[in-house]
């Protein structure tokens, strides 16, 4: 791929990352006040159904924070993702700034997975525990969906580090040049 063609492939996507920060947290603001059913599988964990008599104002409450908990890594590792396709569209693909914000993408996607198996297991046990009173149940699993979630995670955080690692050399090379 030219670096023409990769400069406006970030450019594009860039925009794309734009338009998800703004779209999803408004998505879920919406559903956390509007919704009256839902069925929501969690990473490792088990299904949630909801339907219009569970929506109390404690449930929505409880369903907004788990959100807010969810929306904190993901918004910040979109933030870091549009920095490099940023600096990538300007063509400096070995920024600091570019580098720094796919380090930020990787740790990011590692502390949404992280969060997910936690937060989502708590949610299920509140859930639960709403739906049937009086009976606590705590379910942890660990799923081949989470072990591919795993994987790639781990995988991301490497190639970021291998990123950081090439701007160095790249930098060390320049001061012999």
């Amino acid at each position: 791929m030219s670096p023409r063609a990769i400069s406006s492939l970030a450019k594009t996507l860039s925009i794309f990352l734009l338009i998800a920060s703004i779209l999803i947290p408004v998505m879920f603001f919406a559903f956390v006040v509007f919704a009256n059913s839902l069925e929501l599988s969690l990473l490792g964990n088990a299904t949630i159904n909801l339907q219009a008599d569970d929506f109390t104002p404690t449930m929505r409450a409880i369903l907004g924070l788990f959100a807010l908990g969810y929306l904190t890594p993901l918004l910040v590792g979109f933030a870091g993702l549009r920095q490099t396709f940023d600096e990538a569209a300007a063509g400096r693909w070995l920024s600091a700034m570019s580098v720094a914000g796919f380090q930020r993408f990787a740790w990011a996607n590692l502390a949404l997975l992280v969060y997910e198996i936690f937060g989502g297991a708590f949610l299920v046990t509140y859930v639960r525990l709403q739906q049937v009173p009086n009976q606590i149940s705590f379910m942890f699993g660990l799923t081949t969906e989470f072990f591919t979630a795993l994987f790639i995670a781990l995988a991301i955080l490497v190639v970021a580090h291998i990123f950081a690692a090439g701007r160095n050399a790249y930098e060390e090379n320049q001061t012999f040049v």
